[in-house]
């Protein structure tokens, strides 16, 4: 079975689950695919465990009583000793971010350019790109993205509304950082040049942005 075909089975699986259950063996899915345990094995362990999980919740049993209070335990042995597989480096992680961030912004530019060229009105607004922008939203997109990770992490296990202690500290500094940006932003904006491109450039720079994170981000 392919790895994506496992994942959709997995994902059917997961919907026959209970609420704790279900948030249970989402942290396990974390933990493994965030493992360094080659893809194939951590699809096929991860199903075995969504039926083993399944078995048990039948007869009245949680997945804590099954697995053990933290979700990698089950996995814990398995993860030291099977080959591991190529790690995605912090680096790669935060170009494969800031990649789809411009990469979503010139497809925005272009479908708004070429709406307006086909309506017989002035595409300027999305023709002119200051190179102060495409530096904000490239790393503007990894301090949203780590902003909205931890504040999922903080969610409750158990799918309660109530959170669990959330690091205010790092909330604050992201949202120092994001406001120092956006003013920053005011300034410097003029100091940087600006680029004119083409609805029909940006369009050919989304597509190759697309096609750039399929070849070099998410390769089998």
């Amino acid at each position: 079975m392919k790895v994506k075909a496992m994942m959709k089975e997995n994902n059917a699986l997961r919907e026959q689950m209970i609420p704790f259950n279900r948030s249970y063996f989402e942290d396990m899915i974390l933990a493994m695919r965030a493992s360094r345990v080659e893809r194939v094995q951590a699809e096929e362990l991860l199903l075995e465990a969504a039926a083993l999980l399944l078995e048990g919740q039948s007869k009245g049993r949680n997945a804590k009583q099954i697995f053990g209070e933290d979700p990698e335990d089950y996995f814990r042995e398995v993860m030291g000793s099977t080959p591991a597989r190529k790690e995605r480096s912090r680096l790669n992680y935060y170009s494969m971010i800031a990649w789809t961030a411009l990469t979503l912004m010139f497809s925005v530019l272009a479908i708004g350019g070429l709406i307006m060229k086909w309506s017989g009105g002035s595409a300027e607004l999305f023709s002119k790109v200051s190179v102060f922008t495409l530096i904000v939203v490239g790393l503007g997109s990894i301090v949203l993205i780590e902003l909205l990770v931890r504040w999922m992490s903080s969610l409750s296990e158990n799918d309660a509304p109530k959170p669990k202690t959330f690091d205010i500290k790092a909330l604050g500094i992201y949202i120092a950082v994001a406001v120092v940006v956006i003013f920053a932003g005011v300034f410097l904006d003029n100091l940087f040049p600006v680029i004119t491109v083409s609805p029909w450039v940006s369009l050919a720079l989304g597509a190759a942005g697309g096609l750039g994170l399929k070849l070099i981000f998410f390769r089998s």
